[in-house]
């Protein structure tokens, strides 16, 4: 009987420090979430790799990917707030140490926007980005939406027609949903927030399209 109540004492603390440390996770900001969840990741990719790798920047980071997902662990999400298209082919490499193979994409307008890179320096980032592709890598490739000013349209169709090219010639599918969130080159009122990032319409409608898009090329 002693033995028996010593290790209900010691369940009984193992559950109470884990249902803890979950609430810290919970209370803690973004970063710290990501971290922990990314290490979890790690551990279980030495059983089984992830089914998907989400790699981008904020546009991907805010949608929910749930729809993906099988079982746990299913989708890896390392895209990030402010990702660049350095930092997005950064992300693709942890990917591929975690035994990813079908990668969803999005990216540039960081690049475009707000480190107003020119057209040349975005084509050489990309493509380094697709060369750290493993090379039996299948996904998609989400085409950068409009944002709200429609005086950057011009310059972001300018590098989605160019990474959709670089893309398609790597083999890898590409979606493009400017005729349902944008119209005449601005991102319509419902599917943002502030001008740039995605309304909850907006996001859902995002993975929509990534996953019918999986599911036309026999990947989901």
């Amino acid at each position: 009987m002693t033995t028996i109540a010593t290790l209900a004492q010691i369940l009984f603390i193992l559950v109470f420090f884990l249902l803890l440390f979950g609430a810290l996770i919970a209370a803690s900001d973004a970063g710290v979430r990501r971290a922990f969840r990314i290490a979890l990741h790690r551990r279980v990719a030495r059983l089984r790799a992830p089914r998907y790798a989400i790699v981008g920047d904020s546009l991907a980071a805010q949608c929910v990917w749930r729809p993906l997902r099988r079982r746990p662990f299913d989708v890896l999400r390392l895209c990030l707030g402010g990702a660049t298209l350095k930092d997005i082919g950064a992300q693709i490499v942890e990917a591929r140490m975690m035994g990813a193979r079908c990668f969803i994409i999005d990216g540039g307008l960081n690049d475009l926007l707000f480190d107003a890179a020119p057209l040349a320096q975005i084509e050489n980032d990309f493509r380094a980005l697709l060369r750290r592709l493993p090379e039996d890598a299948r996904g998609v490739l989400m085409l950068a939406p409009h944002v709200a000013d429609a005086a950057t349209a011009p310059r972001i169709d300018e590098i989605n027609a160019l990474m959709r090219a670089l893309a398609e010639a790597r083999g890898l599918a590409v979606v493009d949903l400017a005729p349902q969130l944008s119209h005449n080159g601005a991102r319509r009122p419902e599917m943002t927030d502030d001008g740039l990032h995605f309304s909850p319409l907006a996001a859902k409608l995002w993975v929509h399209a990534a996953k019918e898009r999986l599911l036309r090329d026999g990947l989901a």
